[in-house]
């Protein structure tokens, strides 16, 4: 697997493959998957490719 970076294009199979679990959030209009103690936002590029551009702890996403 190779390594996300911000502002980096990754399709959906490619987050599966990293093994990114989705989490559904209405209130965010970004796509949010978390993998670890590790939150991750991405825009959506078109339906099958996202571009990362945060990752925050998970504790600061859910306080």
């Amino acid at each position: 697997m190779k390594e996300m970076k911000l502002n980096q294009t990754v399709s959906v199979e490619e987050i599966a493959i990293a093994g990114l679990k989705k989490l559904d959030v209405s209130e965010v209009s970004a796509k949010i998957y978390e993998k670890g103690d590790k939150v991750y936002f991405f825009d959506e590029m078109d339906s099958s490719h996202y571009r990362l551009f945060s990752v925050i702890h998970k504790r600061s996403f859910f306080l």
